[in-house]
């Protein structure tokens, strides 16, 4: 099928625009991309001494009020390490140590979420799970964020009843953490 003219005029648009996709897209382009192709995102399994798991509060459009395994998407040309610690700042509030070797990689697919304009947006990503550690120093600072509110870190002895139904992807993963837990 050929792209109709006005297909081809928003791409000249685009290919024009000054935007550079190592620092992300913007928003509508990024839900744009995001409805075409799956996403590469990375993960951050992150456990404590006490063999806690560390999870962020998200509620927003797209995953509502639920507990998630804090995470980020990759921009154009980035190595993993970039994107890890750039999550780990933005999502942590500092860098981390890590594993270089995934625990696991898992396509993700969501689907349709029929509550958006465009439903297909978010739909599917492709999902690299690293095994990390915080700094000895770094304790957790939610900086003033209430336990509802998007972004707001706590440490689980347990997985949440509400924890983020599309990451039980890492279900093998996770049973293992709690495994370990019982031990």
């Amino acid at each position: 099928m050929e792209p109709g003219k006005e297909l081809m005029q928003a791409v000249e648009l685009l290919r024009n625009a000054a935007i550079d996709p190592k620092q992300g897209l913007p928003q509508p382009l990024f839900l744009l991309v995001s409805s075409l192709v799956p996403l590469p995102n990375v993960d951050l399994l992150v456990i404590n001494e006490k063999n806690q798991i560390l999870l962020a509060r998200r509620n927003d459009p797209f995953f509502q009020k639920s507990w998630h395994i804090p995470g980020g998407c990759m921009r154009y040309g980035e190595e993993f390490d970039t994107r890890i610690q750039e999550t780990a700042r933005k999502e942590l509030g500092c860098e981390v140590c890590y594993d270089r070797n995934p625990v696991a990689v898992r396509n993700v697919i969501r689907g349709p979420n029929p509550s958006q304009a465009y439903p297909r947006e978010r739909g599917h990503n492709v999902a690299i799970l690293f095994r990390c550690r915080l700094p000895g120093e770094h304790w957790i600072d939610n900086h003033g964020l209430g336990e509802d509110d998007n972004g707001y870190l706590k440490w689980f002895d347990t997985l949440p009843d509400d924890f983020m139904k599309i990451q039980e992807v890492y279900f093998d993963i996770l049973s293992a953490w709690r495994k370990n837990r019982e031990e």
